[in-house]
């Protein structure tokens, strides 16, 4: 894909979701057993810090604390969901969108997050994903070229030390025909990933 002319120099890079889809997986596999416990995780969790059960559905606005191992860091990162709005693809019509994009819809997650410690995870990213009604989860929009101010993604900050939090926007387009049923946070060191619905 190619920029505009006389628009501005950037390109919507839509990142490949072909492994994304969970094949040969019902709805209901997505569901936490009845009675699940937390499963042991992968990184020393700080004292007074409590992982989210994994599968755990909260609403909008609670907060999840999950253990995520990037490389050879781990922390407890906390992610708190604060809005999921819908919007429309005119909303992106400063950037080159193909076909299957311009008819898709994008909508705008706002999060907070917090690392919980102990491991520094500065340049990580958010585990945040999306999760539709065709049983595909898919990564957020990533925008080469100029940022896209209004809800830009990106990475965690450079340095992200524990104790450090910062506030975020993703945008998670979802294709034609499908709908965003939740919005989740998926590591590692998740069995199944906590989940936010979407109304």
């Amino acid at each position: 894909m190619t920029p505009r002319t006389g628009r501005r120099a950037a390109v919507l890079a839509m990142v490949a979701s072909a492994a994304l889809v969970l094949g040969g997986c019902s709805g209901d596999d997505e569901k936490p057993a009845k009675g699940a416990t937390t499963a042991t995780s992968a990184v020393d969790v700080p004292e007074g810090v409590t992982l989210t059960e994994a599968g755990t559905t909260l609403d909008v606005g609670k907060p999840a604390t999950v253990g995520y191992p990037v490389g050879k860091a781990a922390s407890a990162l906390t992610v708190t969901v604060t809005s999921v709005k819908p919007g429309r693809a005119s909303d992106l019509a400063g950037y080159v969108l193909d076909p299957a994009s311009a008819a898709s819809t994008p909508y705008f997650v706002s999060v907070d997050v917090r690392n919980d410690g102990p491991d520094p995870l500065g340049g990580a990213a958010v585990p945040l994903y999306g999760f539709d009604s065709t049983d595909t989860y898919f990564p957020p929009t990533r925008f080469a070229g100029e940022p896209y101010d209004r809800c830009p993604g990106g990475v965690l900050p450079k340095t992200f030390d524990a104790g450090a939090s910062t506030k975020a926007c993703f945008v998670l387009l979802v294709p034609q025909g499908a709908t965003l049923t939740s919005v989740q946070v998926r590591t590692e060191d998740l069995a199944t990933p906590v989940s936010w619905p979407v109304s």
